[in-house]
């Protein structure tokens, strides 16, 4: 029987339903974990070299490595249907709470890298220097986390525009 037809759980087999096909997904988590995993790295190799904001560093590894046990999260198998789905409910519950943790230390993220943003940060000589390698890539990576989010947000509002036109055309044909 399909997770979404159990009458036990409905919604969480539907939840647990992938969006992506795997033809997008697989190598989508790739290029995700790549990038966590030079996250880590540059953090680590440049940790002391940001006394303008001596957490860019930190942000970059913790933030690294929490969105590498998030995604290994999502590559857990699914629990079948005839065991206790208190399992699966309980992982769920696991990857809300670290996308909530994610989400709070971007902003962090974002309000300790945009604070250089004004500053001779790649003066030598200035007390809010930073390392050029260690603060483009994490200006970069979280400014292309923006862009990510508001061209998902584009997609959502286009195809819910899209349905609210879809619906009015239809219920307009019908009153007709």
């Amino acid at each position: 029987m399909d997770g979404a037809d159990n009458p036990r759980s409905p919604l969480l087999g539907f939840v647990q339903d992938s969006f992506l096909p795997s033809t997008v997904s697989i190598p989508l988590k790739c290029l995700l974990v790549g990038i966590n995993i030079a996250s880590i790295v540059i953090g680590a190799i440049y940790i002391n070299d940001c006394p303008g904001q001596y957490l860019i560093p930190y942000y970059l590894i913790i933030s690294g490595g929490a969105c590498l046990l998030y995604l290994s999260m999502t590559c857990l198998p699914c629990i079948d249907e005839d065991q206790v789905t208190s399992v699966n409910l309980a992982s769920l519950c696991a990857q809300g709470v670290m996308l909530l943790f994610l989400f709070a230390f971007f902003i962090a993220g974002n309000v300790w890298i945009y604070s250089l943003t004004h500053e001779s940060w790649d003066d030598e000589t200035s007390p809010k220097r930073c390392n050029r390698v260690l603060y483009l890539y994490a200006f970069w990576t979280i400014t292309l986390c923006h862009l990510c989010f508001l061209v998902l947000l584009g997609t959502y509002l286009c195809l819910l525009l899209a349905l609210l036109i879809l619906k009015r055309s239809l219920f307009g044909s019908r009153r007709n």
